[in-house]
């Protein structure tokens, strides 16, 4: 498929990306950067989200494919290099999805570098002659090769930056055992050393990456998280690398490196004080392109665009697999992000029920065709869906999903004090035709009137007709 005809898909699937997507009856949800985690006896489910994270921030825009691409990259990686090591998978029930064994992970992250770039340049430029303990030699050029790779670990932050660390204070700060962290460094230049060699072949450069590793209940190391993906890895395009860096020009870079050099260019670093901007619609299409552009080069197969939307096909492969015991599906749009503390009250009585649901925030005024396209998307799904809209004063937003879905509508607008919004609330109830949907004011009281909805057990609509059982 021609790059052309790409673009025109990830056009069409600009709202069709997962974002924020909760399975209560997965187990313990903890949400990370990109992937959201549930834990329930010993293994753990992996959703890789599309979300995309710069400077330990996380984007307002999502990549639509992108946590598709990175868990198949993942997947492919995983089988290559299993005679190095093994990896906490146990299966992949869904394109997006993941299922591993717990391990302890170990608070370390081993970042291998074959050249020098992204932060270890831009310290190198301050004067830094030092990387987490590595010596630097003088007189390098920005995208030099080492002479052999070297390892700059950094401790593994829950929140905010990773902070470099050398090999002496790893050992030193006993956050890992002498033994044990000798033999990560082995394993990580060897899966570095088998990634190179696979990536040359296939007209690739992989320039730098980091490994996360575990001890599994046996206490035997294992590779966790990803490995050689766009996110946690850096990749060039091997036949042009020589020219370039003789030129000193820059290299494509088929990473996240590319949003990255985008929003430092619009002025935003992740410092504090700094405003993130918005992602324009064309770098968007060309992250996802570049995304989808890296797993073909490194699979050597063509990416696979399913017509289903991610989320409900997440919930769809997950329903009857992973003690799912039902495959019903709530998507909550709420007009603005001020109205967070309404939805979050709709989500805790969700979580209560172990229904399953995402939310988004499209405004009927600002984001008329985000919204559309969105319900528009959503009209393929394959599970059973119901819309909870949340928006007050002039309430557009529940008249625009209600005529443009053949699913049920529960409008709940946030109103806190009913006397004080009486005037508003007639947006809400006094609506034209065709656009039917129930009022429901309490949070709890519409979550509990979308569960007797479920509770029928409707089948799957079918063109605008909803079957009984």
């Amino acid at each position: 498929m021609e790059a052309k005809e790409k673009k025109e898909i990830i056009k069409k699937n600009l709202c069709n990306a997962v974002s924020n997507l909760v399975v209560p009856e997965c187990g313990v949800f903890q949400k990370g950067k990109v992937r959201d985690n549930y834990v329930m006896d010993a293994k753990r489910v992996m959703i890789t989200t599309d979300r995309i994270s710069a400077f330990d921030h996380i984007l307002k825009q999502s990549i639509p494919f992108k946590g598709q691409v990175l868990n198949q990259i993942a997947l492919y990686w995983f089988e290559k290099t299993k005679d190095i090591i093994k990896s906490h998978l146990v299966l992949a029930p869904d394109p997006n999805i993941i299922v591993v064994k717990e391990a302890n992970i170990i608070p370390v992250e081993v970042v291998v570098r074959g050249y020098i770039t992204g932060s270890a340049w831009r310290d190198y430029l301050d004067g830094s002659r030092e990387k987490s303990g590595v010596k630097l030699a003088e007189g390098l050029k920005k995208n030099q090769c080492f002479e052999k790779p070297i390892i700059t670990p950094t401790t593994k932050a829950k929140e905010g930056h990773d902070i470099d660390i050398s090999r002496e204070e790893i050992i030193g700060q006993h956050l890992v055992a002498k033994e044990i962290y000798e033999k990560i460094e082995e394993v990580s230049l060897r899966l570095f050393e088998r990634g190179q060699q696979l990536c040359k072949q296939q007209g690739l450069i992989l320039v730098d990456t980091k490994y996360e590793f575990g001890l599994d209940q046996n206490n035997e190391l294992v590779l966790a998280d990803e490995i050689h993906t766009p996110d946690s890895s850096r990749f060039w395009f091997s036949n042009t690398y020589e020219e370039l860096f003789n030129q000193g020009l820059e290299q494509k870079e088929l990473s996240k490196e590319f949003v990255r050099k985008w929003l430092v260019e619009h002025g935003f670093s992740g410092q504090e004080g700094q405003v993130m901007p918005d992602l324009p619609e064309d770098i968007i299409i060309e992250t996802s392109l570049r995304y989808i552009e890296l797993y073909e080069k490194i699979t050597g197969q063509e990416f696979k665009f399913y017509d289903e939307p991610v989320i409900s096909r997440i919930i769809n492969n997950l329903y009857g697999n992973q003690n799912i015991n039902r495959n019903d599906l709530v998507i909550i749009i709420a007009g603005s992000e001020k109205d967070k503390a309404h939805i979050d009250k709709i989500i805790s009585k969700l979580n209560e029920n172990k229904i399953n649901y995402s939310y988004f925030f499209y405004s009927a005024h600002k984001n008329t065709k985000e919204l559309l396209n969105l319900l528009e998307c959503l009209e393929k799904s394959k599970v059973n869906i119901i819309f909870v809209t949340c928006a007050g004063r002039s309430n557009a937003l529940s008249g625009v999903v209600a005529y443009n879905t053949k699913f049920p509508v529960v409008a709940c607008p946030p109103f806190s004090d009913l006397t004080a919004y009486s005037i508003d609330i007639h947006s809400t109830l006094r609506m034209p035709s065709k656009v039917p949907f129930a009022t429901i004011i309490e949070p709890e009281n519409a979550v509990l009137f979308v569960k007797r909805i479920f509770d029928l057990k409707f089948e799957k609509c079918v063109g605008e007709k909803c079957m009984m059982n």
